[in-house]
């Protein structure tokens, strides 16, 4: 984790130097955790309070640069199937992480103040597990949302998201310790979103 935040850091601090009119959002909204339906049972992450932080960095006119974190604090539970004996009800605390680089595009400019928008992203989801193996997939995002300014430097945005990670090749979701962790190792696909709002603070000129 504390590798993750030093490349986290180490990526946004040119940008946040160097960049003229680059806004930092911090945000906080919830987040819809879904569950995935395997043959051995069903796993479900809980849904929760997120919050995390984007840097946009404009491009052109209508474009800007993101880069996103989002963190989502929250439980994961799973409730076996009776077909397969060998597995039983199991519950842990987990953290679902969402590290995302893409294009938010401005939907009109006739009026400054409120400007709506869509977003598009990918990168990775990393779902890190109290008592079982971490995991990571490639992910993407897809949202609407709007900013509404004050004033030059400051202002809201608020925006809704459609979340998916990614299994490739039947490799799915896992979580396990040696030998008495969880394994589920079938095809499954999980579907999250998350509603949040946050504070624009507008860099430079």
């Amino acid at each position: 984790m504390k590798k993750i935040k030093i490349l986290f850091i180490a990526i946004l601090f040119p940008v946040m130097v160097f960049s003229q009119g680059a806004e930092i959002v911090p945000f906080v909204g919830y987040m819809f955790g879904s569950s995935v339906n395997y043959y051995e049972g069903k796993y479900k992450v809980t849904d929760g309070m997120d919050y995390g932080v984007s840097v946009l960095v404009p491009i052109q006119q209508v474009v800007d640069l993101e880069i996103n974190y989002t963190r989502m604090d929250s439980e994961g539970k799973f409730t076996a199937n009776p077909s397969y004996p060998g597995y039983t009800d199991k519950q842990t605390s987990m953290s679902t992480n969402y590290f995302q680089i893409g294009a938010v595009k401005a939907i009109t400019l006739q009026n400054p103040k409120v400007v709506p928008f869509g977003s598009f992203s990918l990168g990775a989801t990393w779902f890190d597990f109290a008592d079982y193996q971490d995991t990571w997939l490639f992910s993407i995002t897809a949202g609407l949302g709007a900013k509404f300014m004050f004033s030059d430097r400051v202002g809201i945005m608020v925006r809704g998201r459609f979340m998916l990670p990614m299994f490739f090749g039947g490799v799915g979701f896992y979580a396990g310790t040696g030998g008495s962790g969880l394994s589920l190792n079938s095809y499954g696909a999980i579907i999250q979103g998350d509603f949040n709002a946050g504070l624009i603070i507008k860099l430079g000129n």
